[in-house]
């Protein structure tokens, strides 16, 4: 964090040495940081209003919403305020305002997507009262209506830009990064055609990952026995559940699992929304 005291000079305006204070805070925000953010788009609400902590009405200073939106992540979370990042904030669109903002939040490691979007979605209307935003989606998703980005399968793919994107409120500034989500019209779940590196954090779990001549190795903790340390086998006890990121949207898809129980009835798997209002989904249970 650094202050500084700096003497204003406004010609326009006519204005000499005119005293003014800049703070500057300085947050590091590691690529791990952005590749497990959480998303959300709003409406109704520009990029500046968003950051704004001046009242013109009033004439007085407020804590902006994306110090309101930190705040509550945390609070949902059980993490310290210091543990949430709100690292980007771009206007997608000016008339009517749209609104994309990413997050990120870390214990030990960063807190992967599925989780940071599935609890905002369940505290929705919570979070839009106490922050005062419409949010219209939870997990940024261009593929989300069929056949409107793709005539087939459509894939979402992260774009993280060099360029830092800049919004300027007037008595405050947010430096973020850039952040495009871009619909691919490809199958995800069988496009290997992009190359990895130990950069796009192959290795899951912890595991440690390093680069051979020809291909990528793991070196994986205990009980994480898949080729990126992925654990292939769960128990649960009749009242547990695992949450993992939806299925792509593919022309066609094949799931496969093998499983053992105790118990006559019940749910295996469930592919689709947590909340209204969007329809689709996919469900596979055990009947006896």
């Amino acid at each position: 964090r650094y202050n500084l005291r700096l003497m204003v000079f406004d010609r326009k305006h006519t204005q000499t040495d005119v005293p003014a204070n800049v703070t500057v805070t300085v947050r590091e925000i590691p690529h791990e940081a952005v590749i497990n953010s959480g998303s959300v788009r709003v409406s109704g609400l520009t990029d500046e209003d968003f950051i704004r902590v001046w009242n013109y009405r009033s004439q007085t200073h407020q804590k902006s919403k994306a110090d309101r939106f930190r705040d509550k992540l945390a609070n949902l979370l059980n993490t310290e305020r210091e543990n949430v990042d709100v690292f980007s904030v771009q206007l997608r669109r000016k008339h009517p305002p749209v609104t994309d903002i990413r997050f990120a939040a870390h214990g030990s490691p960063y807190y992967k997507p599925v989780r940071l979007n599935g609890l905002v979605l369940m505290n929705r209307e919570e979070i839009e009262k106490d922050v005062g935003i419409n949010i219209t989606m939870v997990g940024i998703d261009e593929c989300l209506y069929e056949n409107q980005m793709c005539e087939g399968s459509c894939t979402n793919t992260l774009d993280i830009s060099n360029l830092p994107y800049m919004v300027n409120a007037n008595r405050t500034a947010l430096v973020g990064v850039r952040v495009d989500v871009i619909a691919e019209c490809t199958c995800g779940a069988r496009n290997f055609t992009k190359s990895e590196t130990c950069r796009t954090s192959p290795c899951y779990n912890g595991g440690r990952c390093s680069e051979g001549r020809y291909a990528l190795s793991c070196s994986c903790p205990s009980g994480y026995n898949g080729p990126r340390c992925q654990q292939t086998a769960r128990s649960f006890r009749g009242n547990g559940w695992a949450w993992y990121p939806p299925l792509d949207m593919c022309d066609t898809s094949h799931l496969s699992l093998e499983f053992i129980t105790r118990k006559a009835d019940g749910m295996l798997l469930y592919n689709g929304p947590i909340v209204p209002p969007e329809p689709d989904e996919l469900l596979v249970s055990g009947v006896h």
